[in-house]
């Protein structure tokens, strides 16, 4: 009788094991008629888990998605979605940021706005500084005319004139990424604290190299090592005006001064110092690398195509004043070269569609932005699979929303006609489901300062120089979180456009 009450007890165990690890993942669960990455997925997250150990998820995820639709469960809990309308429904809908931010994205300890979860907290402290962000205050702001002017007269082009001359080869990604660098910092810090890694490339790459390996620390490795070290210390020399670059223009500390000011009033417990040394890496990180590797791509396609370099030319000649090196000198009191208005530059249609194409086929942030679904009565709706509810782990990427050939046709091919000469009907969708910098409330609060800088700085080399291909061996990206080339070089040479 014992023997007996024991069978049933453990079968009837047995079943409700079964119907809960594998019966209702299946069959019952809400996700349950979503298409799966891998027939383990309802029950096991091990199929992306190893796709993203071996940094492959991004095409392993994009080929599925060309092959099952727009929505693909990638795990018990987690859901991948490629179209419009679950850019309309996660990110413009405003669901909060995963948990996977805040392991990766905190400096210091402490939260900044990427790293923060609630949208709440991120969007008091993106009040803060929205306004030194905005696209018409970068377009009028004396500080960042004379940063461009300085970065790109008395360091930039010192460099590319040279090797124009000499018929030297250089490896353009450490070398536009100390450009991105030292625009970023001049802009946060002011040019007297700002890095001029331009002038010194060799420290810059000891930089690159500690940085390489700061991405891969976790928050409590990273705590005051080689990188937040070097960030806290360009904080306090900007606090405290210590041993000043010798500059023959100074700038304000724009962010500096907005977030040290904005932050002694909301620090919710943390520490002030920390607090906006967290927020300011975020941006020195985000500006040198994301700019560095658009940098690169832009001039890799521009190289293979000699044709349309003359064209781009012929299009930046219209601007005045000319961006022809050397540069003229307008202004006496300071003697920096003057540039066509940001909002020219902005206007030119061939750059426009050459920098967008680059940023679509080539994204610097290739992976998914994870996002979770918020508790609702009868669950959330995306792309005609119903009632999923709260806590599932969804969201997308530039990767594969860059790829639906229903919005870019023959989407694996740089084509900037494509913004030129858009299909009828397509450009809106083109450009809601353009993802760069993401999407919605937390869409990246630099991508203005980005565009603005990538376009003056590649305006003005194409007005100067053609550019050829000597190595681009390892040029594939490596789609990480942020995707650099493979080979981490881009070797080009560069020739005086006038002898081309």
């Amino acid at each position: 009788m014992m023997t007996s009450s024991v069978l049933i007890l453990a079968s009837v165990l047995l079943v409700a094991l079964l119907y809960k690890y594998v019966l209702y993942p299946y069959f019952f669960s809400p996700l349950a008629k979503v298409p799966n990455a891998h027939f383990t997925s309802p029950i096991s997250s091990r199929w992306i888990d190893s796709h993203s150990a071996a940094n492959t998820q991004v095409k392993a995820i994009s080929a599925l998605h060309q092959k099952y639709g727009p929505v693909i469960r990638l795990g018990p809990n987690e859901l991948s979605v490629n179209s419009l309308h679950g850019l309309r429904v996660i990110y413009t809908g405003a669901f909060e940021k995963d948990a996977f931010y805040r392991d990766v994205f905190v400096n210091f300890q402490t939260d900044n706005m990427v790293g923060m979860l609630p949208n709440q907290s991120h969007a008091q402290q993106k009040r803060m500084l929205s306004r030194i962000y905005s696209k018409s205050y970068l377009q009028e702001s004396k500080d960042l005319r004379d940063i461009s002017a300085m970065v790109l007269s008395q360091r930039l082009f010192l460099i590319l004139s040279r090797v124009a001359k000499t018929g030297e080869a250089i490896n353009v990604l450490p070398l536009f990424q100390a450009v991105g660098m030292d625009f970023t910092s001049s802009f946060l810090f002011g040019t007297k604290n700002g890095t001029m890694y331009l002038f010194n490339l060799p420290e810059w790459q000891r930089w690159l190299d500690e940085y390489e390996k700061f991405k891969y620390m976790s928050k409590e490795e990273r705590y005051l090592g080689f990188i937040e070290s070097w960030c806290l210390s360009l904080c306090r020399r900007t606090e405290n005006n210590i041993q000043p670059n010798d500059v023959n223009i100074s700038t304000n500390p724009v962010v500096y001064q907005q977030l040290r000011m904005a932050l002694e009033k909301n620090l919710n417990g943390r520490d002030w110092e920390l607090a906006v040394a967290s927020e300011i890496l975020d941006h020195l990180v985000a500006g040198h690398e994301t700019s560095g590797i658009t940098f690169t791509y832009m001039m890799w396609e521009l190289s293979r195509q000699p044709e349309l370099q003359h064209e781009l030319r012929r299009e930046l000649l219209t601007l005045t004043p000319t961006l022809e090196y050397p540069f003229s000198t307008m202004d006496t009191e300071d003697s920096l070269p003057t540039f066509p208005s940001p909002a020219a530059i902005d206007s030119l249609p061939l750059l426009d569609a050459i920098v967008r194409e680059t940023l679509r086929l080539h994204a610097p942030a290739s992976q998914t932005l994870p996002r979770v679904t918020p508790p609702t009565m009868n669950g959330i709706s995306l792309d005609g699979y119903d009632g999923i509810p709260g806590g599932v782990r969804v969201g997308s990427s530039a990767y594969s929303l860059h790829r639906i050939e229903e919005i870019y046709p023959n989407a694996e091919q740089w084509l900037p006609q494509r913004w030129l000469f858009p299909e009828d009907g397509k450009i809106h969708d083109m450009r809601r489901l353009w993802f760069p910098f993401g999407s919605g409330g937390r869409l990246c609060l630099g991508s203005n300062f980005a565009l603005q800088e990538i376009k003056l700085v590649m305006a003005a080399v194409y007005t100067n120089f053609t550019t050829s291909i000597i190595d681009d061996e390892g040029i594939e990206q490596d789609h990480s979180f942020i995707s650099l080339p493979m080979g981490r070089k881009l070797v080009l040479k560069f020739s005086a456009a006038s002898n081309a």
